[in-house]
Formats: C-alpha cells, structure tokens, sequence
C-alpha cells in the first residue's frame, strides 16, 4: 500500500469553502507520470476514513507526513468532519480554525493536496488520511496531483514505527489508530478551550496564554483570599481576648479588689496582651470587704506600712509606696 499526495482547491475567489475535492472519481495520474490510480467502491472508501467518527486534520504542505515524523510541529489548520460521493468523485466537508480560514481565505496556498491509501496490488483507494494545503499542485482539474513522492509499504512500516512483518492490514489499522489519536487530541483542545472561555478551533498557543495569565490571577485570589481569612482569624482571637479579659478584670472589680475600677480599660487591653502577668497583678491587690475595710493579705505589715503585696502592686503600677498611703487615706479606708 501507498500513500499518494493529491491537490485541489477552488481557482477563484476569496470565499474559504465549505467543502473541497479531495478524490477524482474513475481511473486518473498525475500530469509528473505517476498512477495510474483507480477509485472503485466510494462509498467504502468513506466507510474506511472515517471510522469510529474520527476528523481528518489538514495541515500546511504535508506536515504529518514529512516534518511529524523528524519531531518537527505539524498543527491542524482544519477538520473534514464529513465525506460525501459525488459524480466527480469524494469530496469533504471542512471545519477550518482560524488560522486555516485565513490562510484560505488570504489565498496563501494555491491548493489542497489530500494524503490517500493506496493499495499497491491493483493502485485501488483505500481510504482518505487526511489533507494539506500546498503551493504545488500539478493537475489542471479540481482534483489537482502533487509532485510528492509516493510512500511504499516498507517506509509506512517505518514511519508508523511497524515491524517489518506487518501486514498491509496492520499498516491500515495503525494509521486509523494514529487519525483516531489526533481527532482524540482536537476534542481534547476544544473540551480545553471551551472551559478556558475560549472559541472552538482556536490555535494552542493562545489556549496556553489564556490559561497562563487565568493561573496568576487564580494565584492573587487565593492570597487575597488566604489574607483575608488571616485577618477574620485575627479579629476573631482578638474579639475571644477581649471577652476574657473583660471577664477576669470586671470579676475582680466585683470581688473588691482596691484601685482596679478606673483602670478598668487599662488592665483589659493589658490582659489581652499577656494575661497571666495581669492576673498576678490583680491578685497582688488589696480586697475591700463587706464591711468597708481593706482585708490585708496574709503575712505581717507595720501599722499604716505596706504589706509585701502591696509593695509588690506598687511596682508593678509604678507609683511610689508614699502616694499609695496618701491614696488609701483619701478613700477613707484602713488596714486591720
């Protein structure tokens, strides 16, 4: 089996067809003396091509088959989603990306060259691969051949990566496999670009653009985000400080504890900071009694002296032992 490279594309005109010639009916050849090539059953031919629903994809100058090979890029510029039979022979129905439209449309190619099977035993179709756009086609009809060298059986085997046994039917069944892979990819791309708000067909690169500038902003959201929570997190520690402090200074207030009450606010916002120096302190401090007077804490004291605590409270709220005394004597209160 062979692969021949034919060409066609309307003359005229700057319209991107819907559908374009892709197999001359009956027996033809190319005008450089190859062939002659014979399409028989067309129906059959189109059975073959398209099974299992794939999409032909049409490149620029037969890239698939001579530049994928050596790792170079072969991008589709459209997909024959469709073959129909017609008098002249198959034609197909192309889906073509915005860049194939252009260059259709720009007329930067004169023609279209499909990649076609063909059997070696009896130069029968076989089945339509896939197609080109091509600046060299070299038959004056529409279905116009170019002057690309045929492929025989041995360079299929190796191009597909084929041992040298494989059959003419294992050859057919790893090209099928290879057109079901890109049509797999193409689905793939749009599925892609479809999520990424983008229009069907639309090249790779700005796939990967879109979703490159789409993941840095998904980055500042999520640090806003992230920010954010750390600051309702915060508001919340802060909120539960307060009501604890609140809590423990507004108890000892109730408890009679001697100077507490104006400093109120004071010992709040110090509780919040490092409760447990607050609370020693506030424990320090002399208790007023039900009956009005100051119950000393336990431990001896001078008469109208200090005792250890309240020295102790006296440092720790930085006024001097003296300025306590006069402070207890003005509110009337006495130690016994």
């Amino acid at each position: 089996m062979e692969i021949a490279l034919f060409s066609s594309l309307p003359a005229d005109g700057n319209e991107v067809p819907a559908w374009v010639h892709l197999v001359p009916s009956g027996i033809f050849r190319g005008a450089d003396g190859r062939g002659p090539y014979r399409l028989g059953d067309a129906e059959a031919v189109i059975h073959a091509s398209m099974a299992d629903g794939a999409k032909l994809p049409i490149d620029e100058n037969h890239a698939f088959d001579l530049a994928a090979p050596k790792g170079l890029p072969a991008p589709a510029r459209g997909w024959i989603v469709e073959l129909q039979s017609r008098p002249n022979g198959i034609w197909g129905r192309v889906e073509w990306t915005p860049t194939g439209a252009t260059l259709v449309a720009e007329r930067a190619y004169r023609g279209l060259s499909p990649a076609i099977a063909v059997r070696t035993a009896d130069r029968t179709i076989a089945a339509v691969l896939r197609a080109s756009l091509t600046n060299d086609p070299n038959l004056p009809l529409t279905s116009l051949h170019s002057r690309s060298p045929l492929m025989d059986l041995d360079a299929l085997r190796t191009a597909l990566g084929l041992g040298a046994d494989a059959t003419e039917a294992d050859v057919l069944a790893a090209i099928a496999a290879q057109r079901t892979a890109v049509s797999t990819h193409a689905a793939t791309l749009s599925r892609i670009a479809t999520a990424a708000g983008l229009a069907d067909g639309v090249e790779p690169d700005a796939i990967v653009t879109t979703l490159q500038s789409r993941g840095a902003s998904d980055v500042d959201k999520l640090r806003s985000t992230v920010v954010e929570l750390q600051t309702q997190l915060t508001e919340i520690g802060n909120a539960r400080a307060r009501d604890v402090a609140t809590r423990v200074v507004d108890d000892a207030i109730k408890s009679g504890r001697v100077g507490l009450h104006p400093l109120r606010d004071h010992y709040i916002t110090r509780h919040m900071a490092d409760p447990q120096a607050v609370e020693r302190e506030i424990a320090a401090m002399p208790v007023l009694n039900s009956g009005g007077r100051v119950a000393p804490p336990a431990g001896d004291q001078a008469s109208g002296g200090l005792s250890a605590e309240e020295a102790e409270t006296c440092e720790l709220m930085g006024i001097s032992r003296e300025k306590f005394i006069e402070s207890r004597k003005a509110l009337g209160l006495e130690v016994i």
